[in-house]
């Protein structure tokens, strides 16, 4: 069987391997000169979103042999809106690294393959399905799924990021809920070690001309003198799929919409969408009925957004307020409870009814 991915990000290389340790070697097509980002980007695994999973690498190895080192594991997270601060304790999940170093998730992946990616390539998915028995989709953009009239665009954000340092608890994230500096979008602070952190923005709905008026603001308000010694800016373009396979085209990561970027939590369904397409194609079974699971969690936190945004500075503190409370922090952190699926229909109910 021949099958050829596009994007040697974490879904396509994910594919590779699943695809390789059911015997077959995927040729990998990769636009750029090596794999990850050029600027290294903090990226954090929340057990909250990925219910009942209890710790989401070990899903990843028990499921799918992939096995990755994280930078720390998650042990404080803290949550700031314009009056409040909520810290959150416990087995939270893990902080992980996207770029081009060693411990990168894209080359903790790419060190484990077998096949060779083929660098420099820009390979079109129509031309080579007529070639392959199947092409998986994993360009990191909506391009494929845009051109198959199965993609629509839900949001739209800027975001920009700093590398910064200093002195840092590695196992601490915080999270910025402000309108007057992020809109409906969030601000984040991961470190990569006790020295080096990720002071990141993303604010939806914006041009570009407005990125840097909107950064100087949350440096300003969050009171940040941080020790700068990289930035990056970036263009996101989120949204969901109606079908994740046309013919023998499967539609991956951010490719097939499973990547929402709220809060930042689009890694671990895009590798496990990968995983799932390699399982698919090597099986014979059904990817979308596979994938499931990951669209209606995509749904469901494309009505948080919705929520999110229509939420002002006073709503947002009364939100953040509340999950402070002993017994609701309790339920939401640090037990197994679905929240998210269980608030789900009370936010479509509310949406109908307005």
């Amino acid at each position: 069987m021949r099958v050829a991915i596009i994007g040697a990000g974490p879904s396509g290389l994910a594919c590779a391997l699943e695809l390789e340790r059911r015997g077959i070697n995927p040729d990998i097509f990769e636009r750029s000169g090596k794999v990850g980002y050029a600027v290294p980007r903090v990226e954090i695994l929340l057990q909250l979103f990925q219910r009942p999973q209890r710790d989401l690498l070990h899903y990843l190895f028990n499921n799918f042999g992939i096995k990755l080192k994280p930078l720390s594991r998650v042990q404080s997270y803290i949550m700031y809106s314009s009056r409040h601060t909520v810290p959150i304790k416990g087995k939270l999940g893990y902080l992980i690294e996207r770029g081009q170093s060693r411990n990168a998730v894209e080359v903790q992946l790419a060190k484990s393959l077998r096949s060779k990616i083929k660098f420099h390539t820009h390979a079109g998915y129509r031309a080579l399905a007529s070639e392959y028995d199947y092409v998986v989709v994993a360009e990191g953009n909506h391009a494929a799924a845009n051109e198959l009239k199965t993609w629509e665009t839900t949001v739209t954000a800027w975001a920009k990021g700093a590398i910064v340092l200093g002195r840092f608890d590695p196992g601490t994230a915080f999270v910025y809920f402000n309108t007057d500096f992020a809109r409906h979008g969030f601000g984040s602070f991961k470190p990569f070690n006790s020295e080096r952190a990720l002071l990141s923005l993303q604010v939806p709905y914006i041009d570009h001309s407005e990125l840097n008026y909107y950064w100087n603001n949350f440096m300003e308000i969050e009171k940040f003198h941080p020790e700068i010694i990289e930035t990056y800016e970036l263009f996101y373009t989120g949204g969901v799929t109606s079908r994740q396979q046309v013919d023998n085209i499967l539609l991956t990561g951010n490719s097939g919409g499973f990547t929402d970027s709220f809060l930042g939590l689009g890694l671990l369904p895009g590798m496990i969408s990968g995983a799932m397409a390699g399982k698919a194609i090597a099986e014979g079974l059904n990817y979308e009925r596979l994938v499931s699971p990951l669209i209606s969690q995509v749904k469901r936190l494309s009505a948080f957004r919705k929520a999110f945004n229509t939420m002002n500075n006073d709503s947002l503190d009364h939100l953040i307020g509340t999950i402070g409370l002993p017994g609701i922090k309790h339920i939401i952190y640090n037990t197994n409870v679905d929240v998210l699926n269980l608030l789900y229909p009370f936010i479509v109910k509310y949406f109908r009814k307005n």
